[in-house]
């Protein structure tokens, strides 16, 4: 099969788009489109938080496809169209025994943790697979299990309720969107930061420096101190991205004395997962599409990825 290949760590002179291995795996999974995120460019370039395990590694957190072999899977059937969780866990640890999988003991995040999405064909056991309900597409359905779940556990880590203001920075990107998009689901106020003026589309307000009792940050140090001090008191922070850096200062007597709290969130749960299909599904929910890729093209996708206008995905195979 043809995949992305890093054959040793730092940089896009190590990787190839060669034919490696088919995987093994108890479902056979023929992949039809991956999505390109942060993660997947710092594994390639070796700049990632975690540990890259294989190598050579096959990079790829988001992804979806259909069962191309369902083997011995009551679940699943040849042909149908399925989401991937993208986390590795083995659901014995304390942690996945009470359903905080994507904090697994011996776990970690796909394509990071484990090869990935950026190949023709993905192995794996049901359990990390969902059904993409018949009126979703594809191309919607790829943006669910990075950006979306992130998103959605994001917000549910965070709290936030009806009535409430939230901020998201950095609106114009996956995680971004879907912020806004569920936030207002739950019926809180959306605002927004972004130089993308069709972020307008989702219904939520450009910020003009309104409190606000959630900020959802996933861009890291550089957007840390303008907004912090609109926190409102008993406000929430939650965070999930160093894209601007990794490092921040912080007022300690302006975080206890206003009671304000800042929460670290990452991915989301397996019962997040299925939740969030059916939300998205249900209220029709789309992600802004800019390019289409096929996955020989990664190189130039990446290229493309800082002057994105919106969600750059990558066509893996057409079944």
């Amino acid at each position: 099969m043809k995949a992305v290949v890093n054959r040793q760590p730092g940089g896009l002179e190590n990787t190839r788009f060669e034919d490696v291995e088919k995987p093994k795996g108890k479902v056979m999974v023929r992949v039809t489109f991956a999505g390109l995120n942060p993660v997947d460019i710092n594994v390639i370039l070796g700049k990632v938080n975690y540990n890259i395990s294989p190598y050579p590694h096959i990079p790829g957190a988001e992804f979806v496809g259909v069962v191309d072999d369902p083997g011995s899977s009551r679940k699943f059937r040849k042909g149908d169209r399925v989401l991937v969780y993208p986390r590795v866990y083995d659901g014995t640890c304390e942690r996945c025994v009470s359903g905080r999988e994507e904090l697994c003991r011996n776990g970690g995040v796909t394509g990071v943790a484990s090869n990935g999405g950026f190949s023709e064909f993905y192995g794996t056991d049901d359990s990390h697979l969902e059904m993409i309900p018949d009126a979703m597409s594809f191309e919607d359905a790829v943006s669910i299990p990075v950006g979306g779940l992130t998103a959605y556990h994001a917000i549910n880590r965070a709290g936030l309720a009806k009535g409430e203001k939230f901020l998201v920075v950095g609106a114009s990107g996956n995680t971004g969107w879907h912020s806004l998009l569920l936030g207002k689901l739950k019926g809180a106020e959306a605002f927004y930061v972004s130089r993308k003026k069709w972020v307008a589309e989702s219904g939520a307000r450009e910020w003009n420096k309104e409190k606000v009792d959630v900020i959802v940050n996933s861009l890291g140090s550089e957007v840390w101190e303008p907004y912090i001090d609109y926190l409102d008191t008993g406000g929430r922070v939650v965070t999930f991205g160093t894209l601007t850096g990794r490092e921040a200062r912080l007022n300690i007597a302006s975080l206890y004395t206003g009671e304000r709290s800042i929460i670290g969130s990452t991915s989301g749960t397996r019962k997040e997962f299925s939740e969030l299909i059916r939300i998205v599904s249900e209220n029709g929910l789309k992600s802004r599409l800019w390019k289409i890729f096929d996955l020989s093209d990664y190189r130039k996708a990446i290229e493309e990825y800082e002057r994105r206008d919106g969600r750059i995905i990558l066509r893996v195979s057409d079944v």
